[in-house]
């Protein structure tokens, strides 16, 4: 049996990605690149902060130092952003409710910075919700290295074997895959059709009322 659920949080726990969309776009004009439409962006989140700027760059203006100036501006607007577009996916609340009662561990993983993460948390649920929240920290891998995982399974007091991951993305998918434990994969996030069919996701889910079906009766 699975006792402990670990989340990823952009694009599966929260719907972070107009706020961020918005955000990165001004980025972009503060620093004189082309900005994008706000559907492309999709298609650029995923991975580490440098992975994602280095998508919405030009070929030819794809430096480390152009990463460098988006990413730095990007995170001054992002942090000061009220970001009043963000909020937890339909349905998650009840999951994650749903979870505790029955006793499961919940856990955040993300490649957000860690100062970020825990303030965003904090605003969207009620304290302590979560046994463990790991974010990006420059003195640490981020994902899908599985430093992450390792750390929260110590601080719940859990064996790898008996957690399941959950997210909407390649390095969601990776992560798992590099500790050994199942993914299952949500389709209400920004994966792709390739990320859907990787043959190491365990499950696909369409809803949390299905996610929550599958974690609390699968028999692992």
């Amino acid at each position: 049996m699975k006792k402990l659920i670990i989340l990823d949080f952009d694009g599966t726990l929260v719907d972070t990605l107009t706020d961020v969309a918005l955000c990165f776009n001004e980025a972009l004009r503060q620093t004189g690149y082309p900005q994008h439409p706000l559907e492309a962006f999709a298609g650029f989140v995923g991975g580490n902060l440098e992975t994602v700027v280095s998508r919405m760059l030009p070929p030819d203006r794809c430096t480390t130092d152009d990463i460098d100036r988006v990413k730095t501006c990007y995170r001054e607007l992002y942090l000061s952003s009220s970001k009043p577009n963000t909020k937890p996916y339909p349905g998650m609340m009840d999951l994650l409710q749903e979870l505790k009662r029955r006793g499961y561990a919940l856990a955040v993983n993300s490649n957000k910075g860690q100062v970020l993460l825990d303030n965003m948390v904090d605003k969207m649920f009620p304290p302590h919700f979560f046994d463990a929240v790991v974010g990006y920290q420059e003195n640490r891998p981020s994902k899908p290295d599985p430093d992450g995982v390792r750390r929260i399974c110590d601080s719940c007091h859990l064996p790898m074997e008996q957690a399941v991951y959950v997210g909407d993305g390649a390095s969601d998918i990776a992560t798992a895959a590099n500790v050994g434990i199942p993914c299952v994969f949500v389709l209400w996030g920004q994966g792709t059709e390739q990320d859907r069919t990787d043959s190491r996701v365990y499950r696909c889910v369409q809803t949390p009322e299905e996610l929550q079906a599958l974690l609390t009766k699968e028999d692992w």
